[in-house]
């Protein structure tokens, strides 16, 4: 069994447009714009960078191509969470005719079927605009440190660049990370369902499709189950992917930030996940392991958002002053449909009472005594 944490995404969340988190975002929206005033007023861009040097990625970021080749980053790999069942389900009832053949084929009206396997692997596209790659990878360099000189958090990453290496190598802490720019990303599945009736025939069905991975950045652990040792243990991916092209330029220029945050807060996320795991009375099942895991994910989620709207008016908009207030209206407009962004209007206010390092250094001190300030 596996469960994965993502910077932006668990798997099997909910993923459910949220009326009361509809409501709240226009409270934080009010907040962000606020910052953004000060930020706008109070800046110097002569002490980031060179004026204007970082502008052309608002176009570059928004730029989309027409067809791309998409390459294999991984191999198939076991879909445990079976995450592409639903989209298959819904092919299977969109086509009677399909199913009306393997009724005669089996001979009877009645059939039975199951899901007997599902896999999947990941496709990248590259990013070809060497001279876009290179300023955004310069760009994404400035404003980590930028970052972590107001954080106090410790420099995560290995390497910053378009280099793609394939396969999947998780690891159990101990190495820097490796950040990627990639052009764009897919998820390509193959699942097998068995069809049976009231004789020992049956029919195999063999599906497969592609779907786009709408995050724009990622960074994922693995919780996993030891049947040797009886217990769960945290891993980790050795990089974390970043797109280069959105059709909100914002989101992407702010995803250095946002998952250097989840880089950095994602030690004190896992300890505190575990915390709750070993405090069961009995061993947890998958069901409550996603449920203990959802819950402390929309923790962390809340505080780095929280955090990066607090940051964007020195860190980002001094850089790219000329930033459309509309791309960071939109940007909030989208989290405010998913769930796990549920808590970030209450952490936007608390990291403005708090501090921006008085904020990490509570969540990273006790998730938990976060938790009760967000609720």
């Amino acid at each position: 069994m596996t469960e994965e944490t993502n910077g932006t995404q668990v798997p099997g969340r909910c993923q459910a447009g949220s009326r009361h988190a509809w409501r709240t975002a226009h409270l934080s929206l009010a907040v962000i714009l606020l910052l953004l005033t000060t930020g706008l007023a109070g800046g110097d861009i002569g002490n980031k960078a060179e004026e204007g040097k970082y502008s052309p990625l608002v176009e570059m970021l928004g730029e989309k191509d027409g067809e791309v080749q998409f390459i294999p980053f991984t191999e198939f790999m076991p879909d445990q969470e079976r995450t592409d069942h639903s989209t298959c389900v819904d092919y299977l009832q969109s086509q009677p005719d399909l199913i009306q053949r393997i009724r005669d084929d089996l001979g009877c009206e009645e059939v039975n079927w199951r899901l007997d396997a599902m896999s999947y692997r990941l496709l990248y596209v590259p990013e070809p605009r060497k001279e876009m790659a290179e300023l955004f990878v310069e760009y994404s360099r400035e404003t980590i440190d930028d970052l972590l000189a107001r954080t106090g958090l410790a420099d995560p990453y290995h390497s910053i660049s378009t280099v793609m290496e394939h396969g999947v190598e998780p690891f159990d802490g101990g190495k820097r990370i490796k950040a990627v720019i990639v052009r764009d990303l897919a998820r390509e599945y193959k699942a097998r369902y068995q069809f049976s009736g009231d004789t020992e025939k049956h029919i195999n069905l063999d599906l497969a499709g592609r779907s786009s991975v709408d995050e724009v950045g990622s960074y994922s652990s693995y919780i996993r189950y030891s049947e040797k040792t009886d217990s769960w243990r945290f891993m980790r991916a050795p990089k974390t992917i970043w797109k280069s092209a959105s059709d909100n330029p914002y989101t992407v220029l702010m995803t250095p930030l946002e998952e250097t945050l989840h880089i950095g807060l994602r030690d004190a996320t896992e300890r505190v996940i575990m915390e709750s795991i070993e405090a069961s009375e009995h061993l947890p099942t998958m069901t409550e392991v996603r449920d203990i895991v959802e819950r402390w994910m929309a923790v962390e989620e809340a505080v780095v958002g929280g955090l990066v709207y607090h940051l964007v008016p020195e860190v980002l908009i001094t850089r790219i002053p000329e930033l459309s207030e509309t791309m960071i209206r939109e940007d909030l407009k989208t989290k405010a449909e998913f769930d796990k962004y549920r808590l970030l209007p209450r952490a936007i206010e608390v990291v403005d009472d708090l501090g921006v390092r008085e904020s990490v250094a509570l969540f990273m001190k006790s998730p938990a005594d976060m938790e009760c300030l967000l609720r």
